[in-house]
C-alpha cells in the first residue's frame, strides 16, 4: 500500500475484481441486445462540473459478486481507517467528453474512495486528480517551488484495473477529461464512494463498552493538548495492539489528516497524540486485543 498523509493508494485490492469486470462486459457484448440490463444507466450531466454515465453498483451486479466485494471494502475501512461502512457506491463509467472538473465533498463522509474495473488503456485522460496540499498554503509555499506547472499543484493518479484510491475529501478533486472510446467496455471505468460511521473497530477479547470509555478518557486529554491549536481539523486512525495484561505494546498511525490553517501540525503535536493513547491502561484479557481508533475534529 502506497500512502501520503491524505491519499492511500492499494493496488491488486479485491479478489473480485475479474468477476465484477466480466460481468459488466457481458452486458455490452452484443450492441443489438435489448436486456434490461442495458437500461439502468443514467447519462449525468452537470454543465462545466460532471459528465459521465452512473448506476447504483449495488443493483447492477450479482448480489452474490457485489456482496463479496462490498464486504471486502468495508473490512478494509474498518481496519485501516476505522471507518465502519460506507455510502451506497456508484458504478460509473467515461467514454469520449467525460469528466469532473474540480470539486470537494466534505458532508459525504471523512474519506472517498474510487476503486478501478477499468482494463487496457484505449483513452487518453481517466486520471483521478488531487489538488497538492502546497496549494491550499500557496504563499507559504511560493518561494520553495522550483515550477510552477500543472503537475506541481495536482496529484495525477492512473485508474489501473483493481486499484483502490482512497482520499481525504476536503482536497479538491477530479477526474480528467477521457478522450477516444465510445465504447463502454474501452471507457473508464469505477465504483466509487464515501467511508463512513468513524466507530473504534477492535479484534479481539476486550469488551467494546469498557474499551471505548477507556478511549474517551484519550480523548479529553488530548483536546486538551489541541486547545493550543484550536483549528486543527481532520481525521485521524490509529492502530493500536493491546496485550493480555492491558497495556498498549504497539501503536501507529494508520492515517492522519490534521491541518491547521497554517499547514500540517507540529511534530510534537503527533507526538504526543500518540503517547496519550500509549498510556492507556485497558483490562486485561485472555488474549491480545488489535484496534483501529477514529478520531474525527471539525
Amino acid at each position: 500500500m502506497k500512502k501520503n498523509s491524505h491519499i492511500l493508494i492499494e493496488d491488486s485490492f479485491s479478489t473480485h475484481a475479474k468477476t465484477l469486470r466480466r460481468y459488466y462486459d457481458d452486458q455490452f457484448r452484443d450492441p443489438k441486445e435489448t436486456r434490461s440490463e442495458r437500461f439502468v444507466w443514467d447519462y449525468w450531466h452537470v454543465p462545466d462540473q460532471y459528465t459521465l454515465v452512473r448506476t447504483p453498483a449495488y443493483h447492477y451486479f450479482p448480489q452474490k459478486d457485489y456482496m463479496a466485494f462490498h464486504k471486502e471494502l468495508v473490512m478494509w475501512g474498518r481496519k485501516t481507517l476505522g471507518c465502519w461502512d460506507i455510502s451506497p457506491p456508484w458504478l460509473s463509467y467515461y467514454i469520449d467528453g467525460c469528466k469532473q472538473e474540480l470539486h470537494s465533498d466534505v458532508p459525504h463522509g471523512p474519506w472517498a474512495y474510487v476503486f478501478s474495473l477499468t482494463v487496457g488503456k484505449n483513452f487518453s485522460g481517466g486520471e483521478t486528480l488531487i489538488l497538492k496540499p502546497e496549494v491550499l498554503n500557496y504563499w507559504k509555499n511560493f518561494g520553495k517551488a522550483e515550477t510552477r506547472e500543472q503537475n506541481s499543484f495536482l496529484d495525477r493518479i492512473p485508474a489501473n484495473f483493481n486499484r483502490l484510491v482512497v482520499f481525504d475529501p476536503r482536497y479538491p478533486h477530479g477526474v480528467t477529461e477521457v478522450r477516444g472510446p465510445r465504447d463502454p467496455r474501452e471507457a473508464r471505468l469505477v465504483i466509487h464512494g464515501w467511508f463512513m460511521e468513524p466507530k473504534t473497530y477492535i479484534e479481539g477479547p476486550l469488551p467494546p463498552a469498557k474499551t471505548e470509555k477507556i478511549l474517551n478518557t484519550g480523548f479529553d486529554r488530548l483536546m486538551d493538548e489541541l486547545g493550543a491549536y484550536p483549528l486543527a481539523q481532520g481525521t485521524v486512525s490509529l492502530q493500536l495492539k493491546v496485550s493480555k495484561s492491558g497495556e498498549v505494546t504497539k501503536i501507529n498511525f494508520g492515517t492522519n489528516t490534521l491541518l491547521t490553517k497554517e499547514g500540517e501540525v507540529p511534530r510534537t503535536l503527533n507526538l504526543r497524540l500518540l503517547k496519550i493513547y500509549k498510556d492507556l491502561k485497558f483490562a486485561q484479557a485472555k488474549s491480545p486485543t488489535e484496534m483501529t481508533i477514529p478520531l474525527v475534529f471539525q
